[in-house]
């Protein structure tokens, strides 16, 4: 009897030992996130882990709490074309404890991603990144990140705002929207002239801000040809270039010396209602081909933005 307690009391310890060496093995399975802080490996109880794809922007977070107390949260945001738009790091309970950022609408300058693959109605996403993060208000705080994201089963979350989207596809001239906003008023600047204004105003992730104007409902201008310039108050694509320093927190700010202002002329073409959804929502698309100056110097030559667009109608 005591022997056959023995016997069942040894594998007994066996089975625990497996299934905690297994839970230890399985910990760093549980995030989408694997990665490196300073060619330190980060490995641990991962306390949090959250992916979304929501109105065009992937979201990533992983936290990790390591066996020496370190607690360490990696934020990544991207599009769906693989671009890059936010890189957030946090530590705490270590030397280096803080917040840590990539540039804020820059983030392309000290981070870099790679081998981007990501399969929306298969929800697979997978992709490998590496570069700097900066501590903000301490120019001398830096730390090297570098990993994998494997996914298998992404989350996706219907798109409730309005859709203000460009995705250019020739690499003479990127611009890569973080989605954007989207607002209607009345113009008085034209004195007793007043018109009803739509106006669509984005962010890329590169540093750039896009400012389109229209004098009615995107509904209204299917196939019409609109051309603009920098007299016309109705219809025109305002651009500008951020030449400021890095901006480490997420603040977008003014529009204000830290932006060059860009005049443009060129015309909207091809608006058209789409028979498909874009981030789960209809829409219309067009194209704005344009001219770039610099006063009377030409900077860019007929640069072509496929934009997209809900309506405030519909």
């Amino acid at each position: 009897m005591n022997r056959t307690l023995l016997v069942f009391f040894v594998f007994f310890l066996f089975i625990m030992v497996g299934c905690k060496k297994s839970e230890e093995r399985g910990a760093d399975s549980k995030t989408s996130i694997l990665f490196s802080d300073n060619n330190h490996a980060v490995r641990g109880k991962v306390t949090y882990d959250y992916n979304m794809d929501n109105c065009g922007q992937i979201n990533l977070v992983t936290a990790v709490k390591e066996d020496n107390g370190n607690y360490a949260e990696l934020k990544l945001t991207l599009l769906q074309n693989g671009a890059l738009a936010k890189v957030q790091y946090f530590k705490q309970n270590s030397p280096d404890d803080g917040n840590y950022f990539a540039p804020h609408l820059q983030t392309e300058k000290s981070f870099k991603i790679s081998d981007f693959k990501y399969d929306k109605k298969g929800g697979r996403l997978s992709f490998s990144f590496d570069g700097k993060v900066f501590k903000n208000n301490k120019p001398g705080g830096e730390r090297i990140l570098a990993g994998k994201v494997e996914l298998n089963s992404i989350q996706y979350a219907p798109c409730e705002a309005l859709i203000f989207d460009v995705m250019t596809v020739n690499p003479t001239f990127n611009f890569f929207a973080i989605p954007g906003t989207s607002n209607n008023s009345v113009n008085t600047t034209g004195g007793p002239n007043k018109y009803k204004e739509f106006a669509y105003n984005v962010y890329s992730n590169a540093g750039q801000f896009l400012s389109l104007r229209l004098d009615r409902d995107i509904s209204k201008l299917v196939g019409e040809e609109i051309a603009f310039d920098e007299g016309n108050e109705m219809f025109n694509v305002r651009y500008w270039e951020y030449i400021g320093p890095y901006m480490l927190s997420e603040s977008y700010g003014p529009i204000d010396r830290n932006w060059k202002r860009f005049q443009t002329r060129g015309k909207l073409v091809n608006i058209q209602k789409m028979s498909d959804n874009r981030y789960g929502k209809p829409y219309y698309s067009g194209l704005i081909i344009m001219d770039i100056f610099d006063e009377d110097r030409m900077v860019k030559q007929a640069v072509e933005l496929p934009f997209y667009l809900s309506s405030w109608l519909d």
